[in-house]
């Protein structure tokens, strides 16, 4: 360490351009040597020498802290615990895959794709599928920005600083990238990662892990970025999301390249290959090689290599047309069915579950499983006290694949019936020949209305915070709601819910502030809210866009209804039917009384805020972020996650330390919220 040594004896003659370069040289061999090592898996020196790099550069940054910066090397781990992970709102969703599971449905697939293309000559690329966790991570200027859970695909938590801590991601890109674009991959723990943490467990007399997915899903949402580095996580990236870059690569397997050169762990076993048949062999091949890897891998992903063709195949629902991914066979193992049990859906249904004596599947302890239908259990013959086959594939709920026909010898066991009353509220169960379903027809069933209350507040509709699982089963059972439009009503109850565990004056204010801001929602996502049987986010935003108010909606035929493209017969009578019942009517009818928008209206084009590119961070008073986020692009704003010299200003509240030091940095404008509120009204907002 010779520069250390010069500048210990000439302390204070010390040159600050000399310490600027040797920081700038020590920072590059550390990220090679990163690269090297925790990419590549090739290292050059040996861990005395890394460490001694490592020192030099605390060294001297201790000695000039203006020469710090969020991406050398010595702050992977720093700062305080984080008090909580801030929404993030993904610029393009985060899209689900659909299953094959073999050969013949491999083909089918591949049918489908080359009737939709009107070809069948076109180039796939094949990798292990990780199981592990999804992340967004967002570069701007050639340099890590921010970093986000994948959560329901559309909204994620933020969690830069964990992600920091992964040795495997480089901070700084090779090359000069100095427009933002996203990269998509997946966090994991490496088997033998996961080994070591048990065995220290074990040696402490500590509860042990159960498996290395949800061992790193917990390790990246720790508040302490510490114990996240504790843990080694690593990381592959498997494909660009948006990318404002003007030259960008045309396909999957070109991305792949750029982001391997750009300094990104690629998984080495990535492969283009050029027809059906090789992709068959090549899940095939991992199928039976996935005990050689290190991290654990649940299937192969496919897709389509040109991102042209990719265009053109586009989405469908939350499912890319032109990917899936290979399933391998499930977990399985063998346990005691106790008993055959019922719950109530939102929309009233009535499905059996299996009750089951505890057994490890997969590393993950199973009670309970799904028995999909009465009809399924039927054809299974499935009886309680059977010794059943039990299998976990992934993230998939746990079912019963059939019962062990050899251990039922000499044991009279009764054949499963559906019930003929709902167990919630007694009223006669309806049964569609048409399909296999039971359900309660009284909407005001109080699972019914806690599960419904549930989703109607949950993201993917009004999105109001403050509701959960228990919070809605709270308020039901106790009365404050009977029916979704009492949810309105709660805020003359004030008294009384301040009365009640765990509920204090700013959780209600939250709770109240959300429930009137869901009044401003479109129709869309009220028709999402109200759990019609069979309608979803898709066929509720095709609702909402051909009839625009629920009135003409309301009035409209089967016929009409299902005449909107990608609506069928049995959803178009769902929808029907549900509207003309006499509940039906009546809670649309008193939701509009509360002040509830019926119509679905259009983002605003030419608004106050047309052209300003907004950036929110911290804890705001008067709005949770993702409302202020939606009020800025219903006023013709964009609101986007990472600060660039294209925001117009940072909307700061308390908190967002990192995303308020890069605004000062850039020397974008940043306001608190009073003066946003002072601007809007200025420009003629009346909120």
């Amino acid at each position: 360490m010779r520069w250390m040594a010069a500048t210990d004896s000439h302390e204070a003659a010390a040159d600050f351009e000399a310490a600027r370069e040797r920081v700038e040289t020590l920072r590059a061999q550390i990220r090679h040597h990163d690269h090297r090592y925790h990419v590549l898996q090739q290292p050059e020196i040996g861990d005395s020498q890394y460490d001694e790099l490592m020192r030099e550069l605390r060294f001297v940054e201790d000695r000039y802290p203006e020469l710090i910066t969020p991406e050398s090397p010595s702050q992977r781990v720093s700062g305080e615990p984080s008090e909580s992970f801030p929404e993030h709102e993904h610029r393009q969703p985060m899209l689900s895959l659909g299953n094959v599971f073999g050969e013949e449905e491999l083909e089918s697939w591949h049918a489908r794709v080359s009737r939709l293309l009107e070809r069948d000559d076109f180039a796939f690329v094949c990798e292990p599928k990780i199981d592990g966790l999804a992340i967004s991570l967002i570069f701007e200027g050639g340099r890590f920005a921010l970093g986000a859970t994948r959560g329901d695909g559309l909204r994620g938590e933020e969690i830069t600083t964990n992600l920091r801590t992964i040795r495997s991601l480089p901070l700084v890109l090779n090359g000069e990238d100095t427009a933002a674009f996203e990269v998509r991959g997946e966090v994991y723990l490496s088997k033998s990662e996961f080994e070591r943490l048990n065995r220290e467990r074990a040696a402490a007399g500590e509860q042990l892990y159960m498996n290395p997915r949800n061992t790193a899903a917990g390790s990246l949402r720790q508040l302490d970025s510490k114990i996240t580095a504790s843990r080694k996580l690593d990381l592959f990236v498997y494909q660009l999301g948006w990318d404002e870059r003007t030259d960008g690569p045309s396909s999957q397997w070109g991305a792949l390249e750029q982001l391997r050169d750009a300094g990104f762990p690629v998984n080495p076993h990535a492969r283009r290959l050029e027809s059906v048949e090789e992709v068959a062999a090549f899940c095939l091949e991992w199928e039976r090689r996935r005990d050689e890897l290190d991290y654990e891998i649940d299937g192969v992903v496919i897709k389509v290599d040109e991102f042209a063709l990719q265009r053109e195949l586009g989405i469908v629902g939350r499912e890319p047309r032109w990917a899936t991914a290979w399933k391998f066979p499930a977990e399985q193992a063998v346990t005691r069915l106790l008993k055959i049990d019922i719950s109530v859906g939102r929309t009233g249904v009535l499905t059996p579950f299996a009750v089951l004596e505890p057994v490890i599947v997969g590393g993950v302890t199973v009670r309970m499983a799904t028995l999909h239908n009465a009809d399924h259990v039927a054809e299974l013959d499935i009886r309680a006290g059977d010794d059943v086959i039990v299998q976990r594939a992934g993230d998939v709920i746990p079912q019963v694949v059939g019962p062990v026909l050899s251990r039922r010898k000499g044991r009279r066991l009764r054949r499963f019936k559906m019930p003929t009353t709902c167990p919630v509220s007694g009223d006669p169960v309806v049964h569609d020949p048409d399909e296999a379903a039971y359900y309660c027809p009284n909407i005001d069933c109080p699972v019914q209305v806690a599960r419904t209350l549930e989703h109607y507040t949950s993201r993917g509709a009004l999105d109001i915070e403050g509701f959960g699982e228990q919070r809605a089963r709270q308020l039901v059972d106790l009365g404050f709601v009977e029916t979704l439009s009492d949810l309105y009503g709660l805020p003359a109850h004030r008294d009384a819910l301040l009365a009640l565990d765990g509920i204090g004056e700013k959780t209600l204010d939250l709770l109240f502030g959300g429930i009137e801001a869901s009044k401003q929602e479109p129709l869309s996502r009220l028709l999402i809210g109200l759990g019609i049987r069979h309608v979803g986010g898709e066929t509720a935003r095709a609702l909402a866009r051909h009839f625009g108010h629920a009135e003409r909606l309301r009035a409209a035929s089967v016929e009409e209804i299902e005449a909107i493209d990608g609506i069928g017969p049995i959803v178009a009578k769902a929808v029907h039917a549900y509207l003309q019942s006499e509940r039906g009517s009546a809670l649309l009818d008193r939701l509009a009384a509360a002040g509830v928008c019926m119509d679905e209206g259009s983002p605003a084009v030419g608004g106050i805020l047309d052209g300003q590119t907004i950036v929110v961070t911290g804890s705001l008073d008067r709005w949770p972020r993702n409302q202020v986020e939606d009020l800025i692009k219903t006023l013709g704003g964009r609101a986007t996650a990472g600060v660039s010299k294209k925001t117009s200003f940072l909307l700061a509240g308390a908190g967002g330390g990192s995303k308020r030091a890069k605004a000062e940095e850039l020397e974008v404008e940043v306001i608190d919220e009073a003066t946003f509120v002072e601007r809007l009204r200025a420009l003629g907002w009346e909120g």
